[in-house]
């Protein structure tokens, strides 16, 4: 890829990832309109951006971020070696719990959001790219902890039931695999039991290599 195509990629995926609706797109052409750009070259730049890692399909044929542009946002917290382990561990998470699982970093008390899959059940759940905690969590690796997170958006707060478990550390952040939950519902034995597992799993990996 030459430098002229690799820049305007880079401006595609930027301008798609700040899109205020923060949506999946499934075609080139979503892509392409979501970011605002010239469909004569758009076409060539989402190219670019799948052949270099920072877009993938699901099986649906969604386009989601690609295990580049995952490791490059965890490398900036000091955690690139966990993005590529966790992605298969996360959509097993959310096939087996039907619920919305996610990867984030937790730092100075604020949560941002990393990759997610979006099941069945919670299909409809609109993410922020960050959020506060209703009250300061007790997180422990591999323990599972039920918490609240808080949103704001044009002067709503919103709150978000979540099910958090710590996978891996730093001086500085706390990297955590979550479910949300149902509005009203807390989290079952099956959940709980579900998120420990998959914890486990990326914690062991990390450990092994």
């Amino acid at each position: 890829m030459t430098h002229s195509a690799y820049s305007r990629a880079v401006e595609l995926f930027d301008a798609l990832i700040h899109a205020p609706d923060k949506a999946p797109h499934a075609t080139p052409a979503g892509l392409i309109q979501a970011a605002g750009i010239p469909s004569s070259s758009g076409y060539r730049h989402v190219a670019a951006l799948e052949a270099e890692g920072f877009l993938r399909r699901n099986p649906a044929g969604t386009y989601l971020a690609g295990n580049s542009a995952i490791r490059t946002g965890f490398s900036g917290f000091g955690l690139g070696n966990v993005a590529p382990l966790s992605q298969p561990i996360l959509l097993r998470l959310r096939q087996a719990t039907q619920h919305t699982a996610f990867l984030a970093i937790v730092r100075d008390l604020d949560l941002h959001m990393g990759p997610y899959s979006v099941g069945r059940e919670t299909r409809g759940t609109n993410l922020q790219p960050f959020y506060g905690f209703e009250s300061i969590p007790n997180l422990s690796i591999g323990r599972p902890e039920e918490t609240v997170l808080r949103s704001q958006n044009e002067q709503v707060v919103r709150r978000t039931g979540t099910l958090l478990a710590p996978v891996s550390s730093t001086r500085e952040s706390l990297v955590v695999l979550g479910l949300i939950l149902q509005p009203g519902w807390g989290a079952t034995d099956q959940l709980i039991q579900s998120l420990e597992s998959a914890s486990q799993q990326i914690t062991e990996a990390l450990e092994g290599r």
